[in-house]
This record gives C-alpha cells, structure tokens and sequence, in this order.
C-alpha cells in the first residue's frame, strides 16, 4: 500500500508544478488514482479481489491523471484529442496467483530501451505463475525514474510480451506492456492481474523509449487483456 510519505511528496511535486487556480481540481484527481491505487493493494491480499471493480475505478482514474499530470505523454497537439485509453473489456479469467521471489538487497541493473539507450532499474526478484497452462519466471524490476510511473514512484512492475503483441492485425504494443503488482505485506503469494497491463509511453509518443521486455518475461499465449495499442482506438 502507497506510504503516506510518498503522498506528502504527491502533493509537493503538485504544489510545485501545478497553477494556483487549478490546483485543487488537480490535487483531488491526481489523489483519486493514489486511493485507487492503495485500493487495489488492500484487497489483493483482504478476503477477496473484485476484478472488475478495480479496474473499473483503475482505468478511470488513470485517464483524469494522464489528461491533468504536468508529464502527460502526448504531445500538446494530440492531449487535445484525447478521449481516454484503449481497453480490452475487464476479463478475470487472466487473474492469476504467483509466488515472488525477492533477489534480497536491491541492486541497481542496467536495462536496454527500444532506442539503443539504457535506464537504470532495481533488481527486484522473479514471480513464478502459470499462465495458460504455462510457467514463467518473470523478471521483476522496481522503478527509479520510468515516465510511466511519475505518480508511483516505487512502483514494483513486470515487463511482458505475449502472442497479441506486435504491428497490424496483433492487438497490443509491439514493445510490450508493465503490469504493477504490489508485494505482500506477509508470505509470498502475489496477484498478477493482467487486466493491469498498461502501455509505455512510447506508445502514444515517440519520443518516449520503452523497455526491451526479458527473454523470461515472453508469454506464449496472445493476452487479450489490459491496454490495447492506442492507435487502433
């Protein structure tokens, strides 16, 4: 669940960049997707995890804060046109429970971007689940400072690629996706709701780079669910 330190800085940073006038208005929604966000944290590891009603309150909050954030990725031409994400429909089918595994003391790794760059992340540890009847040891990376996570700033998140992944007629990102997932507070079991998956930057501007998706993290099923490619909207 998000500290209340890490909310104290939200609403610095707001403090600091945002216009007097509009500063409430954007305060309150920026507010709204950290709730959203703690939400969903809690009730991954309380009785039950409400699926579709997660995602619901998620992706509505995700388009106030990318049309209100002072680092929305579209290009001042494009915010414009904006009219909210492209989605699969919410599917729980693709919620699954896995077991994550911390690589301990963090350590900073160097990983390659879609344009021949580097950016450092934290080695988190590994989340084995089965997926389709599937597998996988996914490569579990903390932020430091990915665009995508300016308002979750310690996001903990899986990079993937799967069979959906790619130009026309594939139906997501050719680069991939994230997928946040928040650790327990005991044990080790994790939920991964692909429902989650949610495009870099890049997707939406090109002047963004994304992440080179691990071998590890390569689903072999297409994963119709979370964000679609933006341009097919």
């Amino acid at each position: 669940m998000l500290s209340t330190c890490f909310r104290m800085l939200y609403v610095l940073f707001l403090i600091k960049f945002t216009k007097p006038k509009n500063l409430m208005k954007t305060y309150f929604k920026g507010f709204t997707l950290l709730f959203v966000i703690s939400m969903l944290a809690f009730n991954t590891y309380g009785q039950s995890y409400d699926c579709k009603g997660e995602n619901a309150q998620y992706r509505n909050a995700k388009n106030i804060w990318i049309t209100d954030s002072v680092d929305y990725p579209f290009s001042n031409g494009d915010i414009g046109d904006f009219s909210g994400l492209f989605y699969f429909p919410v599917d729980c089918k693709y919620v699954f429970t896995g077991t994550l595994s911390s690589s301990g003391a963090l350590k900073v790794i160097n990983v390659e971007t879609s344009k021949g760059g580097t950016v450092q992340m934290y080695d988190y540890g590994t989340l084995s689940v089965n997926v389709k009847g599937e597998t996988y040891h996914l490569t579990v990376y903390k932020n430091i400072n990915l665009p995508e996570f300016k308002n979750n700033s310690k996001a903990i998140f899986i990079p993937i690629k799967d069979k959906s992944s790619g130009p026309k007629p594939k139906k997501t990102f050719a680069n991939g996706r994230y997928v946040i997932i928040e650790p327990p507070s005991s044990g080790d079991q994790v939920v991964l709701d692909l429902n989650m998956a949610t495009n870099p930057f890049e997707n939406y501007n090109s002047n963004f780079s994304s992440l080179i998706v691990p071998a590890s993290n390569m689903l072999l099923a297409p994963i119709l669910a979370g964000e679609r490619k933006y341009e097919d909207r």
